[in-house]
């Protein structure tokens, strides 16, 4: 090659990487933009195929991604190489660019694939695809369509070529990734709208004013497991509940969900307390999956008397702030244990009378065990303080409690839901 021909090659050369950096720049679908900066290297190399291949990071093994030439669907669904075998498997390896002129007498050559698919390898340039010196991959072109060997040139414009096709693919990666998570967050966004629509979006009313009701769920994440809820028994009678479902996400938001339901639904059936979360334990163990299980504590109130039915599967007792004598004190209702474990579990049914400015609170542990940054937890201690208080309306209670637990643990993400439940008896 002459002195003018080699400077019309060079000039061909950079013609094409900045026609590849304009393919680059064109799109961010990955198998589109691998397909035509390939169909660009096997021009400018003037070869009969090429293949990318990357490395896949879950099983280690080198995967054919695209695949140009006239056997390229076998070889697409061919290609699957270990690290170190085949040339392909030893660039990855090596992390370094080769050429073969003749790969007959290569003993890293991998015969299989021509074997599998009937094409006929002569030679090949192989570059491995590196983003910041990690190997993501390998590109190669096959066969030079003039019979002649690949030559060094040929390998200085393809380890260029393959710099900006690493840098490309990693980007589309990238851009891919991120959609797959603005999706995932348009999904939970979707699935915190639909959770919070099972629990109240208002709270019963007493037609003679002699209670109030409050209630506020504040998940850890987009959805979460703690719940609430308010069942119309019958005119005199109002069923309550509050529960923690083992776990946080999508699994414990789907298990309270049909839990509602399963509430709602079996509280007209069985409506004493203890017959209500006894079945409830047989459902929930019947279709137990995967060790979930749920605390619940279950209260039917009478309207016109005051009088609280407590049943306890395994929460946290309630506080009951007594106005006569100004004190507050734990319900010491038997917990017993959460439902969904066993299939059989002993429970108690206790009863309380509630008189003129007596307050009820419950809450799931979200709010005891919140931390500060020194990782010391709110406790019971503080919430008793805090509810040792003639509160005038349980709304104000509830955001006084929650406004104390984020100024106790500013600076730290929330790491469970947290959920709250109060009653004024007027």
């Amino acid at each position: 090659m002459n002195e003018i021909e080699s400077l019309k090659k060079r000039i061909v050369d950079l013609t094409s990487l900045i026609e590849v950096s304009s393919i680059i720049s064109s799109t961010l679908d990955l198998e589109e933009l691998m397909n035509l900066v390939m169909e660009k290297a096997q021009t400018v190399m003037n070869a009969e195929a090429s293949s990318v291949m990357l490395i896949n990071e879950e099983t280690g093994m080198l995967e054919c991604q695209i695949a140009l030439g006239s056997v390229q669907e076998k070889v697409k669904d061919t290609i699957q190489l270990e690290l170190g075998q085949g040339i392909a498997g030893w660039v990855a390896q090596q992390g370094k660019a080769v050429i073969v002129p003749d790969v007959d007498n290569d003993t890293r050559f991998y015969s299989n694939i021509d074997h599998s698919t009937g094409f006929k390898t002569r030679s090949i340039l192989a570059a491995p695809l590196k983003v910041k010196d990690r190997v993501i991959g390998v590109a190669e072109v096959i066969n030079r369509r003039d019979s002649q060997p690949f030559s060094e040139d040929d390998l200085a414009i393809f380890i260029t070529f393959c710099r900006q096709v690493a840098l490309a693919i990693e980007n589309a990666r990238m851009h891919r990734f991120m959609l797959d998570q603005q999706r995932i967050q348009q999904q939970l966004e979707s699935a915190h709208t639909i959770q919070q629509s099972f629990m109240p979006q208002s709270f019963p009313q007493a037609k003679d004013d002699n209670f109030l009701l409050h209630a506020r769920n504040i998940p850890a994440t987009a959805v979460g497991g703690d719940l609430f809820d308010f069942i119309e028994i019958d005119s005199n009678r109002l069923g309550m509940v509050i529960g923690d479902v083992s776990g946080k996400g999508i699994p414990a938001a789907l298990y309270m969900a049909r839990l509602i339901s399963d509430l709602r639904y079996y509280s007209h059936i069985h409506e004493r307390p203890m017959d209500l979360i006894r079945m409830m334990n047989s459902v929930l163990f019947e279709r137990g999956r995967q060790g979930m299980f749920v605390t619940l504590i279950y209260f039917l109130l009478d309207r016109q008397s005051g009088e609280l039915k407590i049943t306890n599967g395994g929460h946290l007792p309630p506080l009951w702030f007594q106005h006569a004598t100004k004190t507050c004190h734990v319900v010491n209702s038997s917990s017993g244990i959460p439902l969904g474990i066993l299939p059989q579990i002993e429970l108690s049914e206790q009863v309380i009378q509630l008189r003129s400015g007596d307050q009820l609170l419950l809450y799931t542990d979200g709010i005891i065990e919140a931390k500060n940054v020194r990782g010391k937890m709110f406790s019971l201690e503080r919430l008793e303080d805090i509810f040792n208080q003639d509160w005038d309306h349980p709304q104000h209670l509830i955001e006084g409690i929650v406004k104390q637990i984020k100024k106790f643990s500013r600076n730290v993400s929330q790491h469970d839901d947290i959920t709250l439940m109060a009653i004024k008896w007027q």
